[in-house]
């Protein structure tokens, strides 16, 4: 380099195209595409969100949001890949990892009330959209009664074990995975759509408080749940 000149910095590259207003993007245009759906999903609902919106928000041309979905409900598609696949992950590294059914069934509840606290937009409303077009999203309803017959299948475990009291394993499975997201109509950090003012509960304190009351309830002996408590929150940490 000669003497006197400046040294000059590279140009940061972009990820993908660049937005509408010449900005780069911070994410895959794909998945900016999807962080900005889910906050405005969350906020006006599927209903009520457009892709011009979407365009808009995410600072992309609609062309190149239509590039890489045909239409929002392509983006709801995408959305719903993370919302029973995730938790059958975490059953199945709780089941792998092995222990008592009554404490893969707390760790379970406990995890599934932490991925629901963090998502950005309404679960059931989603569920309720995505059952009108059953076919269309034949792959999240297959994956969703995966989960209720696993989670049937660890209730019966239970009673089998003499840990959980006699019930009908079905029905308390149904009814575990909808007090779980229940909990999210109160508690969304994002598109608070029906949160309550000045809760200040985190999310690790709810889903504590959700796995205590659902195991709690169905445990032989409560003296137990204190135990089961501690374990799983030494194995999952928040």
């Amino acid at each position: 380099m000669e003497a006197g000149a400046t040294h000059e910095e590279p140009p940061r590259p972009r990820t993908g195209r660049p937005r509408a207003d010449d900005r780069p993007l911070e994410r895959e245009p794909r998945e900016e595409i999807v962080a900005v759906a889910s906050r405005l999903f969350a906020e006006r609902g599927v209903a009520g969100t457009t892709m011009s919106e979407i365009a808009r928000r995410s600072g992309l041309r609609q062309s190149s949001v239509y590039y890489y979905f045909r239409d929002k409900e392509a983006i709801l598609e995408e959305i719903l890949g993370s919302v029973n696949r995730v938790v059958l992950d975490q059953l199945a590294r709780v089941n792998a990892e092995g222990g008592p059914p009554a404490l893969r069934l707390y760790r379970l509840i406990r995890l599934d009330v932490l991925q629901l606290c963090a998502f950005p937009y309404d679960i059931n409303e989603i569920s309720r959209l995505s059952a009108l077009q059953e076919e269309r999203f034949a792959r999240f309803w297959q994956e969703r009664r995966a989960l209720n017959r696993a989670v049937e299948e660890l209730v019966r475990e239970g009673i089998a074990a003499g840990e959980l009291v006699d019930v009908d394993p079905r029905l308390a499975a149904l009814t575990l995975l909808a007090n779980d997201e229940a909990t999210q109509n109160w508690h969304r950090p994002v598109g608070a759509l029906g949160q309550l003012e000045d809760d200040g509960y985190e999310p690790e304190q709810v889903a504590t408080f959700s796995a205590d009351l659902a195991v709690g309830g169905l445990l032989r002996e409560r003296a137990r749940l204190a135990a089961l408590r501690t374990e799983a929150r030494e194995r999952d940490p928040a």
